[in-house]
């Protein structure tokens, strides 16, 4: 299990942006890029990972900034599929691990303007392949976050949304966002269980 390095929030440094707040905290809890700051100014994306152990399972959170010059629910809707579809499970081994959904994708997309971002993005929230994707808004000169917010919170995608909140100090309680995905496993692990004892009992009569 991958532990988790932030112990409290960090307050926003005056004069930093989110965006570039983000990228340092994210370098402070072992995520890499092989992309430079150049790199990122020039042509607008940059990608951070970083290996995750989830159980007996290896996993990847990836975080991928986009700079947009707009948006809205076409570049969304595009970006949540192209996204999920690159990082969604392709071998048969990691299929069959799927159900730990365990590579987790932010897309976080940064926002010209100082006007404030206000659609819904629960609606672009993907889980498919062991893949979630999650988009995330930032407008960094206001330094606006803003994040899906699904109704149903004790689910696998809101230990996710809270680790971000968690690393911007936005939360005050640390989060293990894989707590309830393993958990699920091991439930669905003893359902299945029961029903093939089930079928030897109806065999052996």
């Amino acid at each position: 299990m991958q532990e988790l390095k932030a112990e409290k929030p960090i307050e926003s440094p005056a004069g930093t942006n989110v965006v570039s707040r983000l990228m340092e905290l994210l370098a402070a809890e072992g995520f890499t890029t092989e992309q430079s700051q150049d790199e990122w100014k020039e042509f607008g994306e940059i990608i951070f990972r970083r290996d995750e152990k989830i159980s007996f399972a290896t996993g990847e959170t990836i975080v991928i900034f986009t700079r947009v010059p707009e948006l809205n629910e076409r570049i969304l809707r595009q970006t949540s599929e192209s996204v999920v579809n690159t990082y969604k499970a392709k071998s048969v081994a990691q299929k069959v691990l799927s159900v730990l959904q365990s590579t987790t994708v932010y897309h976080c997309l940064v926002v010209g303007g100082d006007q404030p971002y206000s659609d819904v993005l629960d609606d672009y929230i993907v889980r498919s392949g062991g893949a979630t994707f999650i988009p995330v808004v930032m407008v960094p000169e206001i330094n606006q976050v803003l994040y899906p917010q699904p109704e149903e919170r004790v689910g696998s995608v809101g230990p996710r949304i809270e680790y971000l909140q968690f690393l911007l100090g936005e939360r005050r309680e640390s989060v293990n966002m894989h707590r309830l995905t393993i958990q699920a496993f091991y439930v669905l692990i003893g359902v299945v269980v029961v029903l093939l004892l089930a079928v030897g009992f109806s065999f052996v009569r």
